[in-house]
């Protein structure tokens, strides 16, 4: 495929409902596995005094500030679909854009806490809020216009994407 036909593809698909359905998807079962991994935690802290003193400062964080704005960034994303769905696009760039700062905004907060959580929930947490990030840093750059000439192109930025899933986004008479 020529690389102008595949950037123009990729702009597509990345601006597309059906893939900030899917990032959506991503973000909210990351977002979800992390409260559901807390919960988890805040019994084993219940029933274990030492456990609950060792992890104290990262307990009250997470209870006072983490899970209330994960609460809030699920309530966001759905909304922000909701209104991609409808052709209002802000909402969308907002949520993504929200992602993006999430790493910042948890700067100071710890999470060895997830060191006491099975490691299938702490894979399932980190597989989905890795793609949601990538997916959602792609659907920013687009809606947003940020992308350089040529960098929608570069997988190691949007990550691999199948160029068969591409041509479903051909205009007619466009051809790979």
């Amino acid at each position: 495929m020529m690389p102008e036909l595949k950037e123009k593809l990729l702009l597509r698909l990345f601006s597309s409902i059906e893939y900030m359905e899917e990032f959506t998807n991503h973000y909210i079962v990351g977002l979800q596995t992390a409260e559901d991994a807390f919960s988890i935690f805040e019994k084993k802290c219940s029933l274990d005094v030492n456990l609950a003193n060792r992890y104290a400062i990262e307990l009250r964080q997470w209870q006072e500030r983490v899970i209330p704005n994960f609460k809030w960034m699920k309530e966001n994303a759905l909304l922000s679909l909701d209104k991609a769905k409808m052709g209002d696009f802000d909402y969308m760039d907002g949520a993504t854009g929200n992602l993006r700062g999430l790493s910042k905004d948890m700067d100071g907060i710890g999470d060895n806490w997830w060191l006491e959580v099975d490691e299938l929930i702490r894979r399932k947490y980190a597989d989905n809020m890795n793609k949601a990030k990538q997916m959602g840093g792609n659907i920013y750059n687009t809606l947003s216009d940020f992308w350089d000439p040529g960098e929608v192109l570069i997988e190691n930025i949007i990550g691999p994407v199948d160029e068969s899933l591409l041509l479903k986004y051909l205009l007619p008479g466009e051809h790979p």
